[in-house]
């Protein structure tokens, strides 16, 4: 074989495994991604929102991808000025296509060394970093309040840093059932609707765990209370992941509408399909 043609070889050996690395380093297109508090049965999450409370128990980082490679190593890094940096690690055991992913920062299991501040999770796929977003986490006290009156008080306080403004706090006996009234944070069913009512959720079981109903009952305008009714079971198993969200909010949470001018129920489906243009 001439010279020439051991040439001719390499080069083309060349060329191939120049290709064979750029194919090992392809892009990996994000086609969503949030920061959330659990995931559902369809390992979707339950919420969006970039703050949480430090008695939570995780900070998640969910990224949905087009695909994934078998030997693919997917981290997350968790990350405050002045603080450890929390990683979590998954290694793609198959090749996979629109694949949700997960990494999560324990607060549970990190109980009293992680502290309040602002955070940022960056997510990387094979040492490239795809995706860096901010959350802050709050301070948080209730777990170790004296007394009832007291993390009633302290749920307040911590809704506050929310942006919410809560009327009352109360649980009834005789029926079981625990109830928050706040103020509406949104004028639309958008997702700082939806996460009000959610965070409301959370603050009753966490206050009342012997409660068998919860009830979220927001104002509007200075007029309407909405209310969002659930039982605490089909509530837990929700936020457990052992039910979808869209079953959850349509066939497991009542919704009623009252009229505090007129002291009069409102047509709820009527209600909610003049003011937000849905069908309920």
């Amino acid at each position: 074989m001439t010279f020439t043609n051991w040439w001719k070889i390499l080069l083309v050996l060349s060329l191939l495994a120049v290709t064979f690395l750029f194919l090992g380093m392809e892009e990996r297109v994000v086609l969503d991604f949030a920061l959330c508090s659990g995931l559902d049965q369809d390992h979707l999450p339950l919420d969006r929102r970039d703050k949480f409370s430090i008695e939570e128990k995780s900070v998640i980082c969910w990224v949905f991808l087009e695909e994934i490679k078998a030997g693919d190593e997917l981290k997350w890094e968790f990350s405050a000025p002045g603080s450890s940096i929390y990683e979590s690690i998954l290694v793609a055991e198959e090749d996979k296509n629109y694949v949700g992913v997960q990494g999560e920062l324990s607060l549970e299991r990190y109980r009293g060394e992680i502290a309040p501040n602002q955070w940022q999770v960056s997510f990387f796929i094979n040492q490239k970093k795809y995706l860096e977003l901010p959350f802050t986490l709050v301070r948080s006290s209730i777990e170790g309040s004296p007394s009832l009156e007291e993390a009633i008080r302290r749920t307040a306080l911590l809704l506050k840093e929310f942006g919410y403004q809560v009327y009352d706090v109360n649980y009834s006996p005789e029926d079981g059932q625990a109830f928050i009234r706040m103020e509406m944070v949104s004028t639309d069913l958008n997702q700082d609707f939806w996460n009000q009512v959610g965070i409301g959720l959370e603050s009753l079981q966490r206050i009342f765990p012997e409660a068998s109903w919860f009830l979220v009952q927001l104002i509007r305008e200075e007029q309407y209370v909405l209310d969002f009714q659930v039982r605490a079971i089909d509530f837990d198993l929700w936020r457990k992941g052992r039910l979808n969200t869209d079953e959850f909010w349509k066939k497991k949470v009542v919704r009623s509408v009252y009229n505090l001018r007129e002291r009069k129920r409102e047509d709820t489906e009527n209600f909610y399909r003049k003011t937000f243009g849905v069908i309920y």
